[in-house]
């Protein structure tokens, strides 16, 4: 009998151990390859879904209007042309990012763009106007009927078309900066190349006639105002120069030569009294020296000089000398009675009385000359002293003047300064733009958009990836299960055979598995058609026979092979095919399986366990009746019922007739189906039974005790996991006899077996001998 060869409640957990201790390159290699499998899988839908994207994406740009691009560009100039030095009144822009990009949006301001939709006359351009647009019959059917209800006047509704106009011409138009530079780049878009053009030169045009205008603007208003403070400045100056005069002519204030009068007044008075003080000194102290001469002092030499300095006095001494040797000389020779001793010496009393008259003379006229230097003194000091007290008034008076002249030079320097910058702007007619036009703008030769041939090539790039990514969503997202690992990491079951997606005209095309993609022509290889009348499901169940070098029938090898692996005994034992749900393909599973294994050399039997759709028998091409129901009912005896497949050698106990539940369920339930799985396992080595779907039908878990193993058929992503886990879940004694997983209808991609016909040929060879 088949033995398991794997734990399934311990499967999953081993699954994870290896997982975790496989290299992570393997891990990755796992996920890509996951990855191409449901591209592959999913071909169909990429294709469609690039070629349907194409299309649309064609479909729309060729029948976009093509539109024009024309570029003009300015220089914001840096340097600075100066006619006059610091004549000019509006200063030059900033050189710094903020000043460019703040140019970028004075090109583009509403301004800007009003005075080109007027000089351009857009109004009346249906291109921007719109009037044959459905906005434009929007607005003519709401907006003016509103404008109207709330009473705005026709000035109003002008600016408001206008403001349309405006719209759509920034919407038209984009003005940007080429990098670091100080060049402004300005694109116009329009359906007539002509008109970009135009719209781009006027849009640089208009932006620097405003440039010019704001400066002579604003030279205009700075002249205006400039001779307007001039009058008023000079104004100021007269008056200021008025007060000043008159307050100097009240306090007899008067300074021709910049000096104050009074203080020069005060400095000569100064000088005066201070040599008059020096004279009179010198004249007391001259008097002084001579009241102390005596005429004997004077005889002594010791008078004083001015004294001896007289001439009469010189003289005098003289005499006196020359009477003072004679009388020596006669007093020697006569003696002192001689009568000339006696004469001399009244001559030389006379002299002396002489010399004193004159010292007394020298003296009386000391003193007048010290009087009078005394009197000079005393005279400068009252005059210096009333001096002072004018100076003192006038230093009072000129404090005022001095703040009248401050006022006066200060109201000068402002009325001059005035004038000159009046002058100055009055004389600045010319005025230069900030910004120059590099490169005008040229009729395109070619439309800028829409790109065709870029446009769809993108488009198909997108769809493409569009598709790709729908695909691999897909299958993330996916409920079913698309791949033998899946189901051995999701349910810890052992996967026994992948069998592919096939072609349902197989009659007439290959079933080599070259063609998977092409679903809407293809058909899985359940058998639960709901049509058997066509020969569908007749069809697949001899798939593996008609076809045996088809990737369909060596995966039905395969399954046979890994069942008899399984086995520790020659014969394989009892064996139920059963699903969670309906239209899975176990009926086309168990048929090709049976005549695999009877092509094989094994003694098979096959029962269709389905009571409630019997199907096996029609597929086969055999007699259903009697069948199973009728050797369970009593109504039949077994060897009437068992039939014999002439194509493989496969014994068959099939069925026609449909029966409810509970008529199944009683007949499954009795001794006479066991009996009858008895004598099937000891008269042949595989006995296969075909049952109803688990979650379906109930009377399957009948089947279940009377098997020794189970084979589950699971439909690739068809089947979801939650009806799998459910179906294990609500049967475990199914779960503990499941000997594997077939995954049926797969879309891998099995051409692979195409490079090994040769090979695949002797094994089937094998199989069948």
């Amino acid at each position: 009998m088949l033995q398991r060869s794997i734990n399934h409640h311990a499967g999953l957990p081993d699954v994870d151990h290896d997982r975790r201790h496989a290299p992570q390159h393997d891990a990755e290699a796992d996920a890509l390859m996951s990855m191409l499998r449901s591209v592959r899988r999913n071909l169909k839908m990429i294709a469609v879904v690039t070629v349907a994207g194409t299309v649309i994406a064609a479909a729309v740009v060729l029948g976009l209007t093509p539109k024009y691009r024309a570029t003009v560009t300015v220089l914001v100039d840096s340097r600075q042309t100066k006619i006059l030095q610091d004549a000019e009144v509006v200063g030059r822009p900033g050189t710094d990012n903020g000043a460019i990009e703040s140019e970028v949006e004075l090109l583009k301001s509403d301004r800007v763009m009003r005075e080109v939709a007027q000089r351009l006359d857009l109004k009346n351009d249906p291109e921007f106007s719109g009037g044959n647009g459905i906005l434009s019959l929007v607005k003519t059917a709401v907006v003016v009927p509103l404008r109207a209800l709330f009473g705005n006047d026709g000035e109003d509704a002008e600016t408001d078309e206008l403001a349309g106009i405006v719209a759509r011409l920034d919407k038209e138009t984009d003005a940007k900066r080429r990098g670091l530079t100080y060049v402004i780049e300005l694109n116009a878009w329009s359906q007539d190349p002509a008109k970009a053009a135009r719209i781009a030169n006027m849009f640089a045009t208009v932006y620097l006639d405003n440039q010019l205008a704001a400066k002579a603007d604003a030279t205009q208003r700075a002249s205006s105002w400039l001779a307007s403070r001039s009058s008023e400045q000079k104004e100021k100056l007269e008056q200021s120069e008025r007060a000043l005069e008159a307050y100097k002519a009240k306090n007899g204030l008067f300074n021709p030569g910049g000096e104050n009068l009074s203080d020069r007044q005060v400095s000569q008075l100064n000088d005066q009294l201070v040599d008059a003080r020096a004279r009179a000194a010198e004249a007391r102290a001259k008097y002084e020296r001579l009241r102390q001469v005596t005429p004997e002092r004077l005889r002594s030499a010791a008078a004083s000089p001015d004294v001896l300095q007289s001439q009469v006095v010189s003289n005098l001494r003289g005499q006196y000398a020359d009477i003072v040797k004679q009388q020596a000389e006669r007093e020697a020779r006569y003696g002192a009675g001689h009568p000339m001793v006696v004469a001399g010496r009244a001559q030389l009393g006379r002299i002396e009385g002489q010399i004193t008259q004159e010292i007394q003379r020298i003296v009386s006229s000391a003193k007048t000359e010290f009087e009078m230097a005394k009197s000079r003194e005393a005279s400068l000091e009252a005059s210096l002293d009333e001096l002072k007290a004018r100076a003192a008034e006038f230093n009072q008076a000129s404090i005022k003047m001095h703040e009248l002249e401050r006022e006066v030079e200060a109201n000068r320097n402002l009325y001059e300064a005035f004038l000159s910058r009046a002058k100055q702007t009055a004389a600045l007619n010319l005025q230069i733009p900030d910004s120059r036009i590099v490169s005008q703008a040229e009729p395109p030769p070619s439309p800028s958009f829409p790109r065709r041939g870029l446009s769809i090539a993108l488009a198909l790039i997108g769809s493409l990836g569009l598709g790709i990514a729908l695909a691999l969503a897909r299958s993330a997202f996916g409920k079913g299960f698309r791949s033998s690992a899946e189901v051995e990491t999701m349910l810890g079951l052992q996967p026994l055979a992948s069998i592919p997606l096939v072609d349902g005209r197989f009659g007439a095309a290959s079933l080599e598995g070259r063609t998977p993609g092409l679903r809407a022509l293809a058909h899985r290889a359940d058998g639960e058609a709901t049509r058997r009348a066509d020969g569908y499901a007749g069809r697949l169940a001899g798939l593996s026979l008609k076809r045996p070098n088809s990737p369909f029938a060596e995966s039905i090898r395969a399954l046979y092979l890994r069942l008899r692996r399984q086995a520790s005994e020659g014969r394989i034992g009892v064996g139920i095919v059963v699903s969670a749900l309906p239209h899975e393909g176990k009926s086309t599973v168990a048929a090709n399986l049976a005549r695999v294994a009877a092509r094989a050399g094994e003694k098979v039997l096959l029962i269709d366990g389905d009571l409630r759709k019997p199907s096996v028998a029609a597929a086969l091409g055999l007699s259903g009746e009697p069948g199973l129901a009728e050797v369970l009912a009593g109504e039949s005896d077994l060897g009437a019922s068992v039939k014999r497949d002439p194509a493989s050698g496969l014994y068959v106990i099939g069925g026609m007739r449909a029966m409810s539940g509970t008529d199944v369920i009683r007949l499954l339930a009795s001794g006479q189906m066991t009996g009858l799985m008895q004598q099937a396992r000891e008269a042949f080595e595989l006995v296969i039974v075909d049952t109803s779907p688990m979650l379906a039908a109930a009377e399957a878990d009948v089947l279940v005790d009377l098997a020794d193993f189970a084979v589950l058929v699971v439909a690739s992503e068809r089947t979801s996991r939650d009806a799998v886990l459910t179906m294990l879940s609500e049967s475990p004694d199914l779960e503990r006899k499941i000997a594997g997983v077939v995954l049926n209808g797969t879309s891998d991609d099995f051409r692979r077996y195409d490079r090994y016909g040769g090979y695949r040929g002797q094994r089937h060879d094998a199989i069948a001998g």
